[in-house]
């Protein structure tokens, strides 16, 4: 089930950092929901997990960075949204900042480590453990 209150901060987030209103779609889907935010310099796509069922190592109560795209500072916003995730999420139960399958190795700009390595790596840790 979509939080409601969770995507109404994440979108006043968005529209004070980067000034997009009512930029986030969210789906419900069977463990949370998705959130998805294309605009001109911004492509996100983020899971909201309230339990996982083991899936890819990640603990319950996962935000799961599948894909973030920045256009400009792609390092600095990045480090700002795992700040802003810190801060807020805690306040919806959720505990973890997670990468899926990371390529483009955000888990290196924010510190993740690895939960998985096979068949992708996936990569977690707590919120009160990132130092961004």
């Amino acid at each position: 089930m979509v939080n409601k209150e969770l995507v109404f901060d994440f979108d006043l987030y968005l529209c004070e950092r980067f000034g997009y209103r009512n930029a986030c779609s969210a789906i419900a889907t069977a463990n949370g929901f998705c959130v998805n935010v294309r605009e001109r310099d911004l492509d996100l796509y983020i899971r909201f997990w309230e339990y996982s069922r083991g899936r890819g190592n990640f603990p319950d109560w996962s935000i799961i960075i599948v894909h973030s795209n920045f256009k400009k500072n792609q390092e600095e916003n990045l480090k700002d949204l795992a700040r802003f995730f810190k801060e807020y999420m805690p306040r919806y139960g959720y505990k973890y900042l997670c990468s899926e399958g990371d390529d483009y190795k955000y888990y290196q700009t924010l510190g993740l480590k690895c939960i998985q390595n096979e068949p992708c790596a996936n990569y977690a840790l707590g919120l009160e453990e990132l130092r961004v």
